[in-house]
């Protein structure tokens, strides 16, 4: 007689590794969604602040470079924050062919301010209107952060 495994033996050790693998990959996509995520989050604070230390130097936000396009897909996308030091580069988005960064200035007035936005993968859960903790200046159907349920997240920056 020959020892060795059987043909049953063999599929049913193939069936659990692919099993294993298939649970493996499924939570590496996940792990992968919320780092980027968190990378989003990170980068709109470090905009926040250097936005509001410019304010504080100024008196004002920094202007829209390109008036109707408000995103980091444009070659200099919050040039000035770059120009004064506050920034060590253009920000660019994880996802920016979807979803890149987006400013806008809200421009001279009695309330000025300015919005910074990106896009979070994960998706709020369904009984939030957008991220809790980010602004909503708008209402809903009108704009990036609005009070629709959507995956944008948002931080407004008052003085």
């Amino acid at each position: 007689m020959r020892r060795g495994f059987t043909l049953i033996e063999l599929l049913v050790v193939i069936a659990i590794i692919g099993v294993l693998s298939s649970v493996v990959l499924a939570s590496l996509n996940t792990a992968r969604v919320r780092a980027r995520d968190a990378k989003v989050r990170t980068e709109l604070r470090q905009i926040q602040s250097a936005l509001q230390l410019y304010y504080s130097k100024y008196g004002y936000f920094p202007a829209n470079t390109y008036p109707g396009n408000y995103c980091s897909n444009q070659t200099n996308f919050l040039q000035a924050l770059v120009n004064e030091g506050l920034l060590p580069g253009n920000p660019v988005a994880p996802n920016n062919s979807s979803y890149p960064y987006c400013y806008y200035d809200y421009g001279a007035g009695t309330v000025p301010g300015a919005l910074v936005t990106g896009y979070l993968e994960s998706g709020p859960s369904p009984t939030t209107s957008g991220y809790p903790g980010t602004c909503r200046p708008w209402g809903a159907g009108q704009n990036w952060c609005d009070q629709s349920i959507n995956g944008y997240y948002c931080l407004c920056n008052p003085h």
